[in-house]
């Protein structure tokens, strides 16, 4: 990409490394107010990643059980066998 539009140089919004490394240290840092941001990121509909949100927070209740479901199943077809 040496002789492309920008040159050598890419401008920043093409790197999202520094908006990523906020996001990461934020959620980790302080996961319950990151929570309760993304909660009103999501009422407000307006963000492109409500609907990502939103299938996190049913994911949060849905995977455990699927897995506690299939380990349940696996443990039973193993015993029976």
């Amino acid at each position: 990409m040496s002789n492309g539009e920008y040159g050598d140089v890419l401008p920043d919004e093409l790197e999202p490394g520094s908006m990523v490394a906020s996001e990461v240290k934020r959620l980790v840092e302080h996961p319950r107010l990151e929570a309760a941001r993304l909660d009103n990121v999501a009422n407000a509909g307006e963000a492109g990643s409500t609907v990502l949100i939103e299938i996190a927070k049913v994911a949060r209740f849905v995977v455990p059980i699927v897995l506690i479901v299939v380990g349940a199943v696996l443990g039973l077809y193993l015993a029976l066998r």
